[in-house]
């Protein structure tokens, strides 16, 4: 009898501690997309407040075109005087999110970025790109401390037969 006892015991914890762990991990998911969308809207806003307050103090980025950009460049590139250069030029970002990896307090994101954009009311091609980021959790909140870009080529048109 006490070692029934004993095995419905431990069932009942290690069931317990597994849907506590699954609740856990959903819910680090969940902040990781939350986080990417916040940060892409508010690069699309050019909106350094937010980028300020979900960065990390040490936030390192990869631009597209390959260039190291620490912090305050970055948050320099997204003051709302920059956006004067992009007149009529409308931009939404998809987010979809690849992978999230957690290791205790420190996350790696992948996700494919899909930049819808207009130019005067008239759409361009969409365009694509790949994020790698890392985020990390200061004071029970997930911050982004680094983010890499890397550009999507578009597809190729199959060639015409002859």
């Amino acid at each position: 009898m006490k070692a029934k006892l004993v095995l419905l015991s431990v069932f009942a914890l290690s069931t317990f501690t597994l849907a506590s762990v699954a609740q856990t991990r959903s819910g680090s998911d969940d902040a990781a997309k939350a986080l990417i969308d916040r940060m892409t809207t508010a690069q699309t806003a050019y909106d350094p407040k937010t980028l300020d307050a979900i960065f990390t103090a040490d936030f390192i980025e990869i631009s597209p075109a390959g260039e190291f950009d620490p912090r305050a460049k970055v948050l320099d590139f997204y003051k709302p005087e920059n956006a004067a250069t992009a007149v009529g030029i409308s931009v939404t970002v998809d987010e979809d999110i690849r992978s999230a990896r957690f290791y205790g307090d420190t996350a790696v994101v992948i996700a494919e970025l899909t930049f819808n954009m207009s130019r005067n009311g008239t759409a361009m091609p969409a365009r694509k790109m790949m994020l790698t980021a890392v985020l990390r959790k200061e004071k029970k909140e997930w911050k982004i401390a680094s983010a890499q870009y890397t550009a999507v080529r578009p597809p190729t048109p199959a060639a015409k037969p002859q």
